[in-house]
């Protein structure tokens, strides 16, 4: 008997019925998350959440962090890890053996870079978590919003209801970062063509990219600034190393009518005290204010 449904996943308390098994109880990001790559992969889930696997009959069912088996990393010496250190839980043992099959499907462009992106980015920090490997979380937000959506003690929920709500959530989720996920890669690969074919100081583009991750990936040591048409006004110039900052002076300016005095650049918008960031109307000002700032 199939008890609820979101989107194509089902919940049943039968087994024969089942085609994916996870534990019941006190749900997790790792086994909320697994259900909904697997909703993704397979045309539908129907989910038998049980205690113990002990004396059923399993044959044809995708079993995950419930077990023992090829999807679970209960085992006493868990279930594999990365270089790194960080142990697979369950979603990073999906995302090892599915990943690229779900990314073909989508008709990603980039599936190894993507791919990896989505693991290093993300999958990995849920792993971290749900082993309890909290070193590796230091620098990262923990992803640990979904045990928020477990019954509270004092609300009359059932923990199937509990579970869906969670699942919602985490299906938005995903598919918000996947989307951002392969936007990055693909910024990172064209920001990379263009570094690699620079030759001023700057590069420029037409709206604004996530550049971080390339110019850690480059070799270019000339490049000192990046050039974006900025989603509020005008253009953004922004300085890319620690060692490149705008001038003081700039910053010492009583107001941003002195400022542009003293650049001769009219169309000077904003001067970040942190002298990483200017802006200006337009893109001849935004050149104009690098080459200002190029002076010795």
């Amino acid at each position: 008997m199939i008890l609820k449904k979101y989107k194509n996943i089902q919940l049943t308390n039968q087994i024969d019925e089942a085609n994916c098994v996870t534990h019941s109880g006190k749900f997790h990001v790792d086994d909320v998350i697994s259900t909904v790559f697997l909703s993704k992969i397979l045309e539908k889930v129907i989910l038998l959440r049980i205690s113990t696997i002990e004396n059923k009959n399993l044959e044809n069912k995708l079993v995950y962090d419930i077990g023992f088996g090829e999807f679970d990393h209960h085992q006493k010496n868990r279930n594999g890890k990365r270089e790194n250190g960080i142990y697979f839980s369950s979603i990073g043992l999906l995302w090892q053996k599915f990943g690229k099959k779900y990314l073909e499907k989508l008709k990603v462009k980039n599936i190894n870079k993507t791919f990896e992106y989505m693991d290093k980015e993300l999958i990995q920090y849920i792993d971290a978590t749900d082993n309890m490997q909290t070193e590796y979380l230091e620098n990262k937000i923990s992803p640990d919003f979904i045990k928020l959506c477990n019954p509270e003690w004092n609300e009359n929920i059932s923990e199937d209801e509990a579970f869906f709500r969670a699942l919602k959530l985490a299906d938005e989720f995903w598919e918000i970062y996947l989307k951002h996920a392969i936007a990055e890669v693909e910024a990172i690969d064209i920001i990379l063509n263009k570094i690699n074919n620079c030759k001023n100081c700057y590069l420029v583009f037409d709206k604004e990219m996530p550049y971080r991750k390339a110019i850690k990936l480059s070799n270019n040591d000339k490049l000192k600034y990046i050039i974006f048409k900025s989603r509020r006004e005008g253009y953004d110039i922004r300085t890319i190393s620690n060692a490149c900052k705008f001038k003081k002076e700039l910053i010492q300016a009583k107001d941003i009518n002195t400022a542009r005095k003293l650049t001769n650049i009219n169309d000077l918008i904003y001067v970040d005290i942190h002298r990483k960031l200017c802006c200006t109307k337009t893109l001849n000002g935004a050149i104009t204010l690098v080459k200002y700032n190029e002076k010795k």
